[in-house]
């Protein structure tokens, strides 16, 4: 195609101020509905680009055909044998066919199909015009991005994140007209809010970006991103270093369109408050960026970011040191509040906040992880002071109930151990009270010591048994009250800090610790059952997110869960041994023979035999046989010593070993003998082989 038939196609959505959540969704959106429709039409592109400011979402399509490719299709008509008569004759079924298409039956083709040979119209179909295909894929687009809400503004009962004012639709310089939400499409679009309302007209989209930024709008969120980061630095040059935040900065990023960034300050008295409740209230008020001084320590400046070129700072910086000033002052009023009356004091409060309805309070949930960590502290052999152990978990929910956290829930935590430390507490148990909710994320960082990491598996496992005995376990991507990540850090923690432990146990007691009304409920019945089985897919989830392959996961949990939630830790090391096994020898041959001798043996359970734990020498027949019997006695001990010295690349080494002895009596004996005793016994035979490994590892679910 002629680089002349190849035009830029440029739409954009001009609305009221959306949340800055909504729009990196709504790009992705974006971009993948215009590649499935330019597809769909036969329409071919170079790129596709999304932009997007609070004001304007942007799909830009580089080098866009003029007209979609032709193409072709095939119609077929009757079977080639009722198409002509016993004369040679057309019938009647193909002539009607043939003039249905408009042409004579001796211009059909013959299509072979599995039924047979068919007559074939093969109907041949010219490209569209872009502009006309445009018409429909631009509102197309328009209407099927999703927001998590949506408003209604006019008649016609259109939905959007906020009122669509404007749409630019161009093809080249070619305008595609159509209406939407009763505004019409047009070339033209609007500067900067409350400062520009003038309309900027698009000749081309390739001038887009350009001739907004002529107009104080940076369009391209990535240019905009690293205009703030520069004038956020030029800003505090004189007063020190931006602590970054980045889930601020992009959120900012989506708050304005021209970012021009404004050094303020705020009385020094509030650096008596703790610096995170300082920075969380800045961010919070404001959107501002707390800063370091030129030492290094936090300071009474602070940033914040205007939408618009750098005129009027002084009124701008006025306006936001007084509303970060009021917040401050609310800020310091609680924080004195709250040490004055303590966090026992608060600790007794829970009694009247509720954990959930069918559950019960927070302070019953604080005493069931009381117990429990004195369980688990024992368990796992510890060693924890208890007596620190069991301050730390009196005061861990404390703050829950304090006036700055109700304010700043995001400061749940961390101002129950500033409070902890301010009143003198152990720093071990202060620590503990912030991070006891650690990991906060799927990968966050771990507890730091023993008490704090104690507490958070037992307040992780109340949680995850609390809530599976009342069922509300997660369900497909629903996962309101957290309980993956909770699952995801429970197990983190075990693998990384006590992987040698039973868990099975605490898991026992977790569930046996629920108040009676919540154990009488139906759902409890098979909750700790569910609990398990949800427990194994995050971790079978986790070592594929390492880098193991499924099958291979599958194989060492699968033995694994014979025992239950016993020594986790040992799992990465036994696939470890297994990775390095697999390059040594045939591995996918060893899971051909260890699924046949699990097929064999499941068929005759099926059957109602029963099938022995010991074998019976004297009724060793063959050669073959009563060499796989030996192999299988010399390597059972020696298997069982290697797995409980860890040893498993051993382990792998005695499977590559009896390997050929399973090969020779697979190839000479008759397993399903006529003599029911014999062939008993080499079903127990095979149930000895296959019972070495129980517990070690599932071969016959082994991936090449």
């Amino acid at each position: 195609m002629n680089r002349q038939e190849l035009n830029d196609a440029l739409l954009e959505i001009g609305t009221e101020e959306i949340p800055s959540s909504y729009i990196e969704p709504a790009l992705k959106q974006i971009g993948e509905l215009a590649q499935k429709k330019f597809a769909a039409a036969g329409l071919k592109y170079t790129d596709i680009k999304t932009y997007a400011t609070p004001r304007r979402l942007v799909l830009y399509v580089s080098d866009l055909a003029a007209k979609s490719e032709d193409k072709t299709e095939e119609l077929l008509g009757p079977a080639l044998l009722a198409a002509k008569d016993a004369a040679g004759n057309w019938t009647q079924a193909a002539t009607g066919f043939a003039a249905k298409n408009g042409v004579k039956p001796d211009n059909l083709e013959i299509k072979k199909t599995d039924k047979g040979d068919r007559l074939c119209f093969v109907k041949k179909l010219k490209g569209e015009k872009t502009e006309k295909l445009l018409l429909n894929i631009f509102p197309e687009i328009i209407k099927n991005i999703y927001f998590p809400k949506t408003m209604i503004w006019e008649s016609s009962g259109f939905k959007f994140a906020r009122p669509v004012r404007n749409i630019i639709a161009l093809y080249g310089k070619k305008t595609v007209k159509f209406k939407i939400a009763d505004v019409a499409s047009g070339n033209w679009t609007i500067g900067l809010h409350a400062v520009d309302k003038s309309k900027i007209k698009i000749d081309l989209p390739k001038n887009y970006l350009v001739k907004l930024k002529n107009k104080h709008v940076l369009a391209d969120q990535n240019e905009r991103k690293e205009t703030l980061k520069k004038s956020l630095e030029e800003s505090v040059k004189s007063a020190g270093s931006v602590i970054y935040d980045d889930n601020l900065t992009d959120e900012v990023n989506y708050l304005v369109e021209f970012p021009t960034a404004v050094l303020c300050e705020f009385d020094k008295r509030y650096l008596e408050l703790p610096p995170e409740a300082l920075t969380v209230c800045i961010k919070k008020s404001q959107k501002c960026f707390a800063v370091n001084d030129k030492n290094g320590k936090f300071s009474n400046y602070f940033i914040d970011v205007k939408n618009g070129v750098s005129k009027y700072q002084e009124v701008a910086r006025e306006g936001y040191e007084k509303v970060v000033g009021a917040r401050l002052s609310d800020a310091e009023f609680f924080y004195k509040n709250d040490l004055k009356k303590g966090l026992d004091a608060n600790a007794e409060k829970l009694k009247g906040v509720v954990f959930h309805k069918e559950i019960g309070t927070v302070y019953e949930k604080n005493e069931r992880v009381r117990i429990l960590s004195v369980f688990i502290n024992k368990e796992f052999c510890a060693q924890v002071d208890g007596k620190l152990l069991d301050r730390a978990v009196v005061l861990s929910k404390a703050d829950l109930v304090s006036e700055m956290v109700f304010e700043y829930g995001e400061l749940q935590g961390v101002m129950g151990k500033i409070y902890a430390k301010k009143t003198g507490e152990n720093n071990d148990v202060a620590d503990a009270v912030e991070q006891h909710y650690w990991p906060l994320s799927a990968s966050g960082e771990l507890p730091k010591n023993n008490i704090a990491l104690i507490i958070s598996i037992a307040d992780k496992l109340d949680t995850l048994a609390a809530n599976f005995a009342v069922g509300l376990e997660p369900s497909g991507s629903a996962d309101p009250y957290g309980l993956r990540r909770a699952a995801i850090g429970l197990i983190r923690m075990i693998f990384d800090k006590f992987p040698n432990v039973n868990l099975n146990d605490v898991v026992n007691k977790s569930f046996e610790l629920l108040p009676e009304k919540v154990k009488n409920n139906q759902k409890f019945a098979q909750a700790k059952e569910r609990f398990v089985n949800f427990l194994w897919q995050r971790i079978e989830s986790i070592f594929e997110g390492l880098g193991y392959l499924s099958g291979d996961i599958k194989a060492v949990s699968s033995a694994a869960k014979n025992s239950g939630l016993q020594y986790l830790g040992n799992l990465q090391l036994k696939l470890d041994a297994l990775k390095t096994a697999k390059q040594k020898g045939d591995f996918v041959s060893i899971a051909e023979v260890f699924k046949r001798i699990n097929n064999i043996l499941a068929q005759a359970k099926k059957q109602n035999i029963e099938i022995s734990n010991s074998v019976n020498r004297e009724l060793l027949r063959d050669d073959a046989e009563n060499a796989l019997y030996a192999s299988s006695q010399k390597i059972n001990s020696q298997t069982q010593e290697y797995i409980s010295a860890k040893n498993y690349d051993k382990v792998f080494d005695k499977v590559l070993e009896i390997k050929p002895d399973i090969d020779n009596f697979f190839a000479k004996v008759m397993v399903m003998a006529e003599d029911e005793t014999i062939k008993k016994n080499r079903f127990a035979l095979l149930n000895s082989v296959k019972s070495v490994f129980d517990g070690f590892i599932d071969f016959s679910l082994i991936v090449n």
